[in-house]
């Protein structure tokens, strides 16, 4: 096995539990349906349980903590529930690109558009710092994002979800560069 392979499977074995438990419990069985050697899965499985969870655990606090830089108003309007969220969200999706906090912060937002326990509020607040950060990260030169809630009265006010005004009011949040200019709209 190549030394990328080995490396995807160890991610996998980190950051996807399912499968750091199916590991454990039978590693001949995972590592020969992920190619390893005998040699490999011996390596591996000297390796305590105990260290694959702490390592683990520490790759999921790191990405948390990226994710939650890059989505702010996010994060103050989840509270301690963006936590909850992301480690739901962390289980089944792993960034495969050279930019993963980037790429794991829209695929988050992804996560809770698709969520039936986030708010309405929360969602559009996910769907405008995703329309955000594809505009800076992908280099795009035009980005709309259409939204139900004036997003920008969260960055206003405290974390305190009762004082932010629910009524819907459609905006539009607009992204465009013009040479090296860029400018940012709603509408």
């Amino acid at each position: 096995m190549s030394l990328r392979e080995q490396q995807n499977f160890l991610a996998k074995l980190y950051t996807d539990e399912q499968f750091r438990r199916d590991f454990l419990s039978e590693p001949l069985k995972i590592g020969a349906e992920n190619y390893l050697t005998e040699s490999e899965i011996a390596e591996i499985s000297e390796m305590l349980p105990e260290e694959i969870s702490f390592f683990a655990e520490s790759l999921s606090r790191k990405r948390l903590r990226e994710v939650e830089k890059l989505l702010p108003l996010t994060r103050k309007l989840l509270g301690d529930d963006f936590q909850h969220f992301f480690h739901k969200y962390s289980q089944f999706y792993n960034p495969q690109t050279s930019k993963k906090h980037l790429e794991d912060a829209i695929e988050f937002c992804n996560f809770l558009q698709k969520s039936d326990s986030v708010s309405e509020i929360s969602k559009n607040t996910a769907k405008y710092e995703r329309a955000k950060l594809k505009f800076y990260g992908d280099g795009k030169q035009l980005v709309v994002c259409v939204l139900s809630y004036d997003v920008r009265e969260i960055s206003q006010q405290s974390a305190n979800k009762t004082n932010i005004n629910t009524n819907k009011k459609t905006k539009i949040a607009i992204w465009f560069r013009v040479g090296k200019t860029v400018k940012h709209y709603f509408i």
